[in-house]
């Protein structure tokens, strides 16, 4: 493409499924990290909508790419948003935040909450992430305000 007479490389989906391929996708799933990561990229997230596209391309199930997704806490799907709260020994104990976090989420389709292994932050917890980016002593109000954005 030429924007004012000087050529632009645009992104397109067809050269990045082959271009992985090449990388060796979908056997090496660091391949498959790597193109989702591109899409994530190009898109401010991964478009649920491109999924079976690169699941059909590959001939690998759209799960395999959903549990990838939900695997990497850098990864996401467009328009969705990740909440993890520590489950360690010290953060597991606020058995009140987790509560809260799954109330909050019901509401909420567009949030995955999981419970993730200890952070080794244990003196900062309560912890969490969202959307990759973590948070410490952590309560309801910051829940809330995560949640309610």
């Amino acid at each position: 493409m030429l924007y004012k007479g000087v050529s632009v490389l645009t992104w397109n989906m067809e050269e990045a499924l082959e271009y992985y391929k090449r990388q060796g996708a979908p056997g090496d799933q660091n391949a498959l990290v790597s193109l989702l990561r591109e899409i994530q990229e190009e898109f401010g997230g991964i478009p649920a909508n491109l999924l079976p596209e690169a699941a059909d391309f590959y001939g690998i199930r759209e799960s395999l790419l959903t549990a990838l997704i939900r695997r990497i806490p850098s990864l996401r799907l467009a328009d969705t948003h990740t909440l993890e709260l520590c489950g360690g020994p010290n953060c597991g104990k606020h058995r009140a935040l987790w509560d809260q976090a799954e109330r909050l989420c019901k509401s909420r389709p567009d949030v995955i909450l999981k419970q993730v292994p200890c952070m080794r932050l244990c003196g900062k917890g309560p912890n969490l992430r969202w959307d990759g980016k973590l948070y410490h002593k952590a309560d309801e109000a910051l829940l809330r305000m995560l949640t309610e954005e």
